[in-house]
Protein backbone atom coordinates (compact mmCIF):
# COMPACT_ATOMS: atom_id res chain seq x y z
CA UNK A 1 0.00 0.00 0.00
CA UNK A 2 1.74 3.75 0.81
CA UNK A 3 3.63 3.02 4.16
CA UNK A 4 5.90 6.07 4.58
CA UNK A 5 9.26 5.40 6.39
CA UNK A 6 9.65 8.77 8.70
CA UNK A 7 12.16 10.92 9.63
CA UNK A 8 14.21 9.55 6.48
CA UNK A 9 16.23 12.43 6.46
CA UNK A 10 15.97 15.40 8.77
CA UNK A 11 17.81 18.65 7.42
CA UNK A 12 18.58 21.91 9.85
CA UNK A 13 20.20 24.42 8.46
CA UNK A 14 18.14 27.18 7.86
CA UNK A 15 17.71 30.14 10.78
CA UNK A 16 14.23 30.97 10.74
CA UNK A 17 11.19 29.24 9.32
CA UNK A 18 11.21 27.32 5.65
CA UNK A 19 8.87 28.10 3.75
CA UNK A 20 9.47 26.34 0.62
CA UNK A 21 11.04 23.16 -0.69
CA UNK A 22 11.84 21.39 -4.08
CA UNK A 23 12.94 18.04 -5.33
CA UNK A 24 14.57 17.53 -8.74
CA UNK A 25 13.15 15.03 -10.89
CA UNK A 26 16.16 12.62 -10.44
CA UNK A 27 15.25 12.62 -6.58
CA UNK A 28 18.65 13.28 -6.02
CA UNK A 29 18.51 17.17 -4.67
CA UNK A 30 16.49 18.59 -2.22
CA UNK A 31 16.48 22.62 -2.61
CA UNK A 32 15.07 24.57 0.46
CA UNK A 33 14.46 28.61 1.13
CA UNK A 34 13.55 30.12 3.93
CA UNK A 35 13.05 33.04 6.45
CA UNK A 36 16.71 33.56 6.84
CA UNK A 37 17.71 34.91 3.20
CA UNK A 38 19.46 32.06 2.15
CA UNK A 39 18.80 28.62 0.22
CA UNK A 40 20.50 25.57 0.34
CA UNK A 41 20.28 22.77 -2.06
CA UNK A 42 21.49 19.16 -0.40
CA UNK A 43 22.33 16.10 -1.40
CA UNK A 44 19.72 13.73 -0.05
CA UNK A 45 21.96 10.84 -0.09
CA UNK A 46 24.54 12.56 1.84
CA UNK A 47 22.74 13.87 5.17
CA UNK A 48 26.93 15.27 6.56
CA UNK A 49 26.11 18.57 5.24
CA UNK A 50 24.63 20.85 2.88
CA UNK A 51 25.92 20.59 -0.30
CA UNK A 52 25.48 24.50 -1.44
CA UNK A 53 24.20 27.39 0.33
CA UNK A 54 22.74 29.94 -1.94
CA UNK A 55 23.21 33.72 -0.68
CA UNK A 56 22.53 37.23 -1.97
CA UNK A 57 18.74 37.57 -1.56
CA UNK A 58 17.82 40.17 1.01
CA UNK A 59 14.11 39.42 1.48
CA UNK A 60 12.70 35.45 2.63
CA UNK A 61 13.35 33.31 -0.30
CA UNK A 62 9.77 32.28 -1.01
CA UNK A 63 9.91 29.57 -4.09
CA UNK A 64 12.93 27.44 -5.42
CA UNK A 65 12.38 24.63 -8.18
CA UNK A 66 14.28 22.90 -10.67
CA UNK A 67 14.28 22.91 -14.37
CA UNK A 68 12.28 20.06 -16.31
CA UNK A 69 15.52 18.41 -17.12
CA UNK A 70 17.45 19.38 -13.92
CA UNK A 71 19.75 21.75 -15.52
CA UNK A 72 19.01 24.69 -13.75
CA UNK A 73 17.22 25.41 -10.41
CA UNK A 74 15.71 29.13 -9.35
CA UNK A 75 15.83 30.65 -6.07
CA UNK A 76 13.34 33.60 -5.74
CA UNK A 77 12.69 35.66 -2.62
CA UNK A 78 9.77 37.85 -0.97
CA UNK A 79 11.06 41.00 -3.01
CA UNK A 80 11.23 39.36 -6.54
CA UNK A 81 14.58 38.85 -6.78
CA UNK A 82 15.18 35.97 -8.90
CA UNK A 83 18.73 33.71 -9.01
CA UNK A 84 19.08 30.95 -11.97
CA UNK A 85 22.22 28.77 -11.16
CA UNK A 86 23.47 25.67 -13.35
CA UNK A 87 23.20 22.56 -11.27
CA UNK A 88 26.25 20.52 -12.68
CA UNK A 89 28.72 23.22 -10.58
CA UNK A 90 26.46 25.86 -8.85
CA UNK A 91 27.49 28.61 -11.20
CA UNK A 92 25.20 31.70 -10.74
CA UNK A 93 24.40 32.38 -14.69
CA UNK A 94 21.61 34.96 -14.28
CA UNK A 95 19.57 37.12 -11.57
CA UNK A 96 16.87 39.29 -12.09
CA UNK A 97 14.48 42.07 -10.27
CA UNK A 98 10.99 41.63 -10.87
CA UNK A 99 9.41 43.59 -8.11
CA UNK A 100 6.72 42.04 -5.78
CA UNK A 101 5.78 38.13 -7.09
CA UNK A 102 3.14 35.73 -6.45
CA UNK A 103 4.14 32.52 -7.97
CA UNK A 104 7.69 31.49 -9.79
CA UNK A 105 7.58 28.46 -11.61
CA UNK A 106 9.43 26.49 -14.99
CA UNK A 107 7.08 25.79 -18.05
CA UNK A 108 7.11 21.55 -17.54
CA UNK A 109 9.35 20.88 -20.60
CA UNK A 110 11.46 23.29 -22.16
CA UNK A 111 13.78 25.56 -19.95
CA UNK A 112 11.36 28.88 -19.81
CA UNK A 113 11.14 30.51 -16.45
CA UNK A 114 8.00 32.53 -15.46
CA UNK A 115 6.73 34.51 -12.66
CA UNK A 116 3.46 36.45 -11.69
CA UNK A 117 4.20 39.65 -10.96
CA UNK A 118 2.16 41.88 -8.04
CA UNK A 119 1.95 44.74 -11.26
CA UNK A 120 -0.34 42.13 -13.00
CA UNK A 121 2.15 41.00 -15.72
CA UNK A 122 3.37 37.38 -16.52
CA UNK A 123 7.11 37.19 -16.97
CA UNK A 124 8.65 34.54 -19.06
CA UNK A 125 12.45 34.20 -19.57
CA UNK A 126 14.54 31.61 -21.73
CA UNK A 127 16.79 29.73 -20.39
CA UNK A 128 20.11 30.16 -21.01
CA UNK A 129 19.34 32.92 -23.46
CA UNK A 130 17.54 35.39 -21.01
CA UNK A 131 15.42 36.22 -23.95
CA UNK A 132 12.56 37.88 -22.05
CA UNK A 133 8.94 38.91 -23.02
CA UNK A 134 6.42 40.35 -20.43
CA UNK A 135 2.33 39.79 -20.68
CA UNK A 136 0.09 42.30 -18.95
CA UNK A 137 -3.55 41.42 -19.42
CA UNK A 138 -4.24 43.00 -16.21
CA UNK A 139 -3.23 45.96 -13.93
CA UNK A 140 -4.36 43.41 -10.61
CA UNK A 141 -1.65 40.53 -9.56
CA UNK A 142 -2.23 37.19 -10.65
CA UNK A 143 -2.23 35.05 -7.39
CA UNK A 144 -2.42 31.71 -9.06
CA UNK A 145 -1.27 29.82 -12.08
CA UNK A 146 -1.10 26.31 -13.86
CA UNK A 147 -0.23 24.78 -17.02
CA UNK A 148 -2.71 23.16 -19.32
CA UNK A 149 -1.57 20.07 -20.87
CA UNK A 150 -0.74 21.51 -23.70
CA UNK A 151 2.06 23.23 -22.16
CA UNK A 152 1.39 26.06 -24.44
CA UNK A 153 -1.33 27.31 -22.49
CA UNK A 154 -1.19 28.87 -18.85
CA UNK A 155 -4.57 29.08 -16.61
CA UNK A 156 -3.80 32.65 -14.43
CA UNK A 157 -6.05 33.97 -11.71
CA UNK A 158 -6.21 37.10 -10.57
CA UNK A 159 -7.12 38.73 -7.21
CA UNK A 160 -10.29 40.66 -9.08
CA UNK A 161 -12.05 37.57 -9.78
CA UNK A 162 -10.66 37.07 -13.02
CA UNK A 163 -9.57 33.79 -14.87
CA UNK A 164 -7.84 33.83 -18.33
CA UNK A 165 -6.57 31.05 -20.73
CA UNK A 166 -2.98 32.76 -21.67
CA UNK A 167 -1.64 31.69 -25.15
CA UNK A 168 1.89 31.67 -24.21
CA UNK A 169 3.24 32.59 -27.51
CA UNK A 170 0.90 34.97 -28.47
CA UNK A 171 0.68 36.85 -25.33
CA UNK A 172 -3.31 36.67 -26.10
CA UNK A 173 -6.44 35.59 -23.54
CA UNK A 174 -7.99 32.43 -25.63
CA UNK A 175 -10.42 32.50 -22.50
CA UNK A 176 -11.67 35.47 -20.04
CA UNK A 177 -14.15 34.40 -17.38
CA UNK A 178 -15.28 36.42 -14.08
CA UNK A 179 -15.76 34.58 -10.91
CA UNK A 180 -16.81 38.34 -9.15
CA UNK A 181 -14.74 36.57 -6.05
CA UNK A 182 -11.36 37.34 -5.50
CA UNK A 183 -9.02 34.49 -6.02
CA UNK A 184 -6.54 33.01 -3.44
CA UNK A 185 -5.64 29.56 -5.32
CA UNK A 186 -6.68 27.83 -8.86
CA UNK A 187 -6.04 24.49 -10.30
CA UNK A 188 -6.52 23.28 -13.96
CA UNK A 189 -7.65 19.37 -14.66
CA UNK A 190 -5.58 17.13 -16.82
CA UNK A 191 -7.64 16.76 -19.51
CA UNK A 192 -7.57 20.98 -19.98
CA UNK A 193 -12.08 20.61 -19.45
CA UNK A 194 -12.36 22.35 -15.75
CA UNK A 195 -10.54 25.10 -13.93
CA UNK A 196 -11.32 25.32 -10.32
CA UNK A 197 -11.04 28.39 -8.45
CA UNK A 198 -11.14 29.12 -4.31
CA UNK A 199 -11.55 32.05 -1.98
CA UNK A 200 -10.60 33.90 0.93
CA UNK A 201 -13.75 32.87 2.31
CA UNK A 202 -14.29 28.94 0.88
CA UNK A 203 -16.16 29.75 -1.89
CA UNK A 204 -15.28 27.51 -4.89
CA UNK A 205 -15.87 28.31 -8.56
CA UNK A 206 -15.74 25.85 -11.41
CA UNK A 207 -15.25 26.93 -15.05
CA UNK A 208 -15.25 24.95 -18.38
CA UNK A 209 -12.80 26.07 -20.50
CA UNK A 210 -14.42 25.24 -24.10
CA UNK A 211 -17.42 27.25 -22.78
CA UNK A 212 -15.55 29.97 -21.18
CA UNK A 213 -18.17 30.28 -18.44
CA UNK A 214 -18.87 29.63 -14.85
CA UNK A 215 -20.42 25.85 -14.57
CA UNK A 216 -21.31 26.07 -10.93
CA UNK A 217 -20.44 27.96 -7.40
CA UNK A 218 -19.84 25.31 -4.98
CA UNK A 219 -20.40 25.88 -1.42
CA UNK A 220 -20.48 23.37 1.86
CA UNK A 221 -24.79 23.54 1.88
CA UNK A 222 -25.92 22.78 5.35
CA UNK A 223 -29.36 21.19 4.60
CA UNK A 224 -32.56 22.84 5.28
CA UNK A 225 -30.27 25.98 7.12
CA UNK A 226 -30.19 28.17 3.90
CA UNK A 227 -26.62 29.20 5.24
CA UNK A 228 -23.50 27.55 4.33
CA UNK A 229 -20.77 25.89 7.02
CA UNK A 230 -17.86 28.20 7.43
CA UNK A 231 -20.07 31.19 5.78
CA UNK A 232 -17.24 33.61 7.82
CA UNK A 233 -16.00 35.94 5.24
CA UNK A 234 -12.36 36.20 5.04
CA UNK A 235 -11.43 33.44 7.50
CA UNK A 236 -11.44 30.26 5.49
CA UNK A 237 -9.44 30.59 2.95
CA UNK A 238 -8.74 28.02 -0.10
CA UNK A 239 -4.87 27.25 0.24
CA UNK A 240 -4.46 24.73 -2.48
CA UNK A 241 -6.33 23.15 -5.27
CA UNK A 242 -5.34 19.88 -7.02
CA UNK A 243 -7.08 17.63 -9.45
CA UNK A 244 -6.90 13.74 -9.59
CA UNK A 245 -4.43 12.57 -12.93
CA UNK A 246 -6.89 10.21 -13.84
CA UNK A 247 -10.38 10.53 -11.85
CA UNK A 248 -12.93 13.36 -11.82
CA UNK A 249 -12.10 14.54 -8.19
CA UNK A 250 -10.49 17.85 -6.96
CA UNK A 251 -8.98 18.32 -3.44
CA UNK A 252 -9.16 21.46 -1.91
CA UNK A 253 -7.36 22.17 1.26
CA UNK A 254 -8.61 25.08 3.22
CA UNK A 255 -7.18 26.96 6.17
CA UNK A 256 -10.00 25.78 8.68
CA UNK A 257 -9.27 22.11 9.30
CA UNK A 258 -9.79 20.37 6.79
CA UNK A 259 -9.70 18.89 3.05
CA UNK A 260 -12.69 18.58 0.80
CA UNK A 261 -12.87 16.43 -2.23
CA UNK A 262 -15.06 17.35 -4.36
CA UNK A 263 -16.87 15.09 -7.53
CA UNK A 264 -16.12 17.51 -10.25
CA UNK A 265 -18.47 15.26 -13.04
CA UNK A 266 -21.47 15.38 -10.31
CA UNK A 267 -20.69 18.86 -8.95
CA UNK A 268 -20.78 17.74 -5.04
CA UNK A 269 -18.84 16.82 -2.42
CA UNK A 270 -17.41 13.12 -2.51
CA UNK A 271 -15.82 13.39 0.94
CA UNK A 272 -14.63 15.63 3.81
CA UNK A 273 -11.17 14.81 5.40
CA UNK A 274 -11.36 16.67 8.98
CA UNK A 275 -7.87 17.47 10.03
CA UNK A 276 -6.87 18.89 13.76
CA UNK A 277 -5.55 22.48 12.35
CA UNK A 278 -5.45 24.22 8.91
CA UNK A 279 -4.31 22.12 5.53
CA UNK A 280 -1.47 23.91 3.50
CA UNK A 281 -1.23 21.53 1.04
CA UNK A 282 -2.69 18.28 -0.51
CA UNK A 283 -1.23 16.04 -3.19
CA UNK A 284 -2.38 12.80 -4.83
CA UNK A 285 0.29 10.25 -4.32
CA UNK A 286 1.93 9.00 -7.41
CA UNK A 287 0.30 6.32 -9.45
CA UNK A 288 -2.13 5.65 -6.85
CA UNK A 289 -5.88 5.85 -7.67
CA UNK A 290 -7.00 6.69 -4.03
CA UNK A 291 -4.22 8.10 -1.96
CA UNK A 292 -3.73 11.68 -0.78
CA UNK A 293 -1.10 13.09 0.81
CA UNK A 294 -1.91 16.12 3.17
CA UNK A 295 0.41 18.53 4.54
CA UNK A 296 -0.95 20.12 7.69
CA UNK A 297 -0.34 23.06 10.35
CA UNK A 298 -0.04 20.16 13.24
CA UNK A 299 3.47 19.25 11.92
CA UNK A 300 2.06 15.62 10.64
CA UNK A 301 2.07 14.38 6.90
CA UNK A 302 -0.93 12.51 6.83
CA UNK A 303 -2.03 10.12 3.40
CA UNK A 304 -5.91 9.41 3.27
CA UNK A 305 -7.78 6.82 1.39
CA UNK A 306 -10.10 9.24 -0.20
CA UNK A 307 -12.39 6.25 -1.24
CA UNK A 308 -13.01 4.74 2.78
CA UNK A 309 -12.13 8.38 4.02
CA UNK A 310 -10.02 7.66 6.87
CA UNK A 311 -5.79 7.91 7.24
CA UNK A 312 -3.91 4.90 6.50
CA UNK A 313 -0.23 6.56 6.95
CA UNK A 314 0.87 9.49 9.16
CA UNK A 315 4.27 10.53 9.77
CA UNK A 316 4.55 12.71 13.28
CA UNK A 317 7.70 14.10 14.60
CA UNK A 318 7.62 17.72 13.68
CA UNK A 319 6.68 20.13 17.07
CA UNK A 320 6.13 23.31 14.58
CA UNK A 321 3.77 24.27 11.86
CA UNK A 322 4.52 22.72 8.27
CA UNK A 323 4.66 25.21 5.73
CA UNK A 324 5.09 23.52 2.50
CA UNK A 325 5.99 20.36 0.58
CA UNK A 326 6.56 18.70 -2.74
CA UNK A 327 5.64 15.29 -3.57
CA UNK A 328 7.98 13.07 -6.02
CA UNK A 329 7.42 9.31 -7.19
CA UNK A 330 9.34 8.35 -3.99
CA UNK A 331 9.94 10.68 -1.76
CA UNK A 332 7.99 13.56 0.02
CA UNK A 333 9.78 16.68 2.16
CA UNK A 334 8.30 18.96 4.24
CA UNK A 335 9.34 22.62 5.33
CA UNK A 336 8.89 23.73 9.10
CA UNK A 337 8.33 26.74 10.88
CA UNK A 338 11.24 25.69 13.00
CA UNK A 339 13.79 25.86 10.29
CA UNK A 340 13.68 21.99 9.48
CA UNK A 341 13.23 20.53 6.36
CA UNK A 342 12.30 16.46 6.27
CA UNK A 343 12.38 13.85 3.54
CA UNK A 344 10.49 11.00 3.57
CA UNK A 345 10.95 8.09 1.62
CA UNK A 346 7.62 5.92 0.33
CA UNK A 347 8.21 2.41 0.36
Amino acid sequence: EWPLRPGEITFTQHKGSVFCVAISSSEKYLLSGGEDDTAYICDIENEEAPLHKIEGHKDSVTHVGFSSTDKYYFTADLAGYIQLFELENHKKIWDFEVGDVRWVMWHPIVPILLAGSDEGGVWMWKVPSFETKTIQLSSVPPVGAAFMSTNRHLVVGYQDGFVKIVDLKSGEATVSVETKHEITSIGVSSDDHLIMTGTASSFISLIGTQSGKVLSSLSEHVPGSGVTAHSDKGSDSVEHITFHPKRSLAAVSYVKDRVIVWDTALQRIRTTLQHPDGVVKAEWAGDSEHHLVTCCLDGVVRVWDVDQSEVVAEVTGNTSQLLDMTITQNLVATAADDGSVRVFRIS
